[in-house]
């Protein structure tokens, strides 16, 4: 049985306009030129990796947007061991070439610590610069499993990992009595990843894999990928891509008639899903990071984001907040920026964010889930209590 409650109502109109223009403003107000030498050592210089051109641009600037907001809260606090924070942005534009070149001009920017990662396939490329460099890196979007098997112990995932998906949406195929699911995924490191975690997930539970269909990024018509979910029998059907894709999908699984329930991934969890998709998209369901209108506190962080970007923050803005706050007090409890002590004492850390408990496995993955499921309906995202 669901239960629906708590309504959030958020524009995504002109975000990304808007969203761009304030992160470049908050650049060159702070002089975070991301390719910046600094020599100041009155400073903590932080790296920061994520898509800020694109179709993901609306992630990645939210990301560096959250990341800014407390980094000035914590400078304004007096810094942390008396120096100040500051970010070195690039943008990776969700690419693996042009992630491995916004990691080199990270390094070459003195970087003390990297973060950021939203697109798992280009934070996947990136890591292995940052390893070799013995940079700690917390990735605050990224969460293929993929991102955990290479084995980087200065790396810690602070979204939940896609096996931590696939029980969220267990429980919601159980809740609406799902027999026959199909999987869409586009063939890349975070949305395959997702898909094949689902895949042995769901059977265990007693729900069949109708079809696992595959498509191609960008492609105008998915047709055959329609035909292929309504002959399999399929009573429900999980994206597990992007929302710029996944608009595409739901809009043309309605018009070709699928009536089963549509679910999408955390990679969609996006108020712009709502606006691509228009009327087709009532009724589908969000796999989704901790949303901050549903967080404890979470007023408090919308009035301050807004004041300083004119833009509601995004659907990561919790995690990456967190994420700045859980660096600036495993540096004060090592009392120094050396990465190994800094390490340390995140490996071991339990802080309670704005997004959940902050808690690593041993695999540096968070160890308590963050998933929540939301709702499209009448054009706004409802929590959905399972």
């Amino acid at each position: 049985m669901l239960k629906k409650s708590v309504l959030t109502s958020k524009s995504a109109k002109s975000f990304i306009a808007k969203a761009v223009a304030s992160a470049l403003t908050a650049v060159l107000l702070t002089g975070c030129s991301g390719a910046s030498s600094s020599s100041n050592e009155n400073e903590i210089a932080i790296g920061v990796i994520s898509p800020t051109s694109g179709s993901e641009a609306y992630y990645g600037t939210d990301m560096v947007q959250s990341y800014q907001l407390a980094v000035d809260e914590i400078n304004a606090a007096g810094g942390v061991l008396g120096k100040t924070l500051k970010l070195y942005p690039e943008d990776d534009g969700c690419d693996a070439n042009m992630a491995t070149n916004a990691a080199s001009k990270i390094i070459a920017s003195g970087a003390d610590f990297v973060v950021g990662g939203y697109c798992s396939g280009a934070t996947v490329a990136a890591m292995p610069l940052f390893h070799d460099e013995n940079l700690l890196m917390l990735i605050s979007a990224a969460n293929s499993t993929e991102i955990t098997a290479l084995g980087f112990e200065q790396s810690f995932m602070f979204n939940s990992p896609g096996t931590h998906a696939a029980l969220t949406l267990t429980d919601l195929c159980l809740s609406l009595g799902t027999t026959k699911a199909a999987l869409i995924h586009q063939g890349d490191s975070y949305t395959k990843n997702l898909s094949d975690i689902c895949e042995e997930a769901l059977p265990k539970s007693g729900i069949e894999i109708a079809t696992i269909q595959v498509m191609e990024k960008g492609a105008p018509d998915v047709s055959a990928i329609v035909t292929a979910v309504r002959n399999s029998g399929a009573d429900f059907v999980y994206w597990c891509g992007y929302h710029a894709d996944g608009s595409n999908v739901i809009k043309q699984l309605r018009q070709g008639g699928y009536e089963g329930d549509i679910a999408v991934g955390d990679g969609s969890a996006s108020v712009e899903l709502i606006t691509a998709c228009g009327s087709a998209g009532e009724g589908v369901y969000v796999t989704s990071p901790p949303f901050v209108e549903f967080a404890q506190g979470g007023d408090k962080f919308v009035e301050d984001y807004k004041a300083k970007f004119e833009v509601n923050p995004g659907n990561y803005a919790t995690l990456c907040y967190d994420t700045m706050y859980v660096l600036k007090n495993a540096i004060e409890q090592a009392n120094s920026t050396e990465t190994d002590k800094v390490r340390d004492v995140i490996a071991n850390i339990e802080y309670q964010g704005l997004s959940g408990l902050i808690k690593f496995t041993p695999e540096r993955e968070l160890e308590v889930s963050n998933f929540i499921v939301l709702q499209i309906e009448k054009g706004e995202f409802k929590l959905v209590e399972l």
